[in-house]
């Protein structure tokens, strides 16, 4: 048994490329490389020369668009096809893991829990509740831009003249809907059940896609109300900060970080930067054949 690793990346090559090399000691690496990033087509066969990495290049990904939720499907899809896996993480290309591969390998293999974070739909926010009722026509493209975002808000006022809502997302009305993030941690089974579903209910997808930043709705609307609700562990095993962040992204990671991140027994961290986060890792990898 493996485990795998699915990556969603847009820069930074060469911290990929030792994530990458790391995590392939004794796991499959599956890395999707944004269409719009400037990383080369000789860089990506690189990655495909490390022994169990799979890397393509695909869709075009804006912050908060469903060519994501499609990348991570695609990603998930062929990983699910390997009888070798057992066990499957989501990261970022800026994520690292705080522990060695024979760690995480003791901790995983047999792992049958799921680590998400799980927000119901009862305590969803005003503004996350717009997110999934109106309509967003702007699918695939960057509302962190504030011309977009100011447009959007507009269309949404719009669909509340007209009397224009919708109920849920597919066959989740809305009391049935729930919020996380995207970066999640599974058993084989319950990503195999999430590429089932959405390959015989295509209605999902196209209504997830009419939402505002719709991967955060994906994975936790599918699992929680399946069997699998009943695996989600409470503990989260990935570290962020998100009190330093942007509001819609979590800060990069610096020394004053490494209390919390000891205290809290994580087994990976996000994010990671050239220069802003140079001291932590150092502190954190010292004398460790970590990336």
């Amino acid at each position: 048994m493996k485990q795998a690793f699915l990556i969603t990346a847009y820069k930074d090559f060469d911290g990929l490329y030792a994530l990458a090399e790391f995590l392939t000691q004794t796991a499959y690496v599956y890395i999707h490389m944004d269409a719009k990033s400037d990383i080369t087509s000789a860089q990506i066969a690189k990655l495909n020369t490390l022994h169990n990495c799979h890397a393509i290049r695909k869709y075009k990904i804006c912050w908060g668009g469903f060519a994501h939720v499609e990348a991570i499907l695609e990603l998930l899809t062929q990983a699910v096809e390997n009888d070798e896996i057992s066990y499957l993480h989501l990261l970022t290309g800026e994520d690292l893991p705080l522990c060695t591969m024979e760690e995480l390998d003791a901790k995983y293999l047999r792992n049958e829990y799921i680590y998400m974070d799980a927000i119901p739909a009862k305590d969803f926010t005003p503004q996350v509740r717009k997110r999934v009722r109106y309509h967003n026509w702007f699918a695939d493209k960057n509302v962190k831009n504030p011309f977009l975002w100011q447009l959007q808000n507009l269309t949404v006022n719009m669909q509340k003249l007209f009397g224009i809502r919708r109920d849920g997302i597919g066959e989740f009305k809305e009391d049935r809907l729930y919020k996380g993030l995207v970066y999640i941690s599974m058993p084989k089974p319950a990503a195999e059940y999430v590429v089932h579903y959405c390959q015989e209910h295509t209605e999902f997808l196209e209504e997830l896609k009419d939402c505002q930043i719709p991967e955060e709705f994906f994975f936790q609307t599918l699992l929680m109300n399946s069997s699998f609700a009943k695996k989600v562990a409470p503990k989260p095993v990935r570290y962020m900060n998100w009190e330093k962040g942007d509001g819609g992204s979590p800060a990069y990671l610096e020394i004053d970080d490494l209390p919390k991140i000891r205290q809290g027994d994580y087994d990976f961290a996000r994010k990671f930067g050239h220069g802003i986060s140079d001291a932590l890792r150092r502190e954190l990898f010292e004398g460790k054949k970590l990336p």
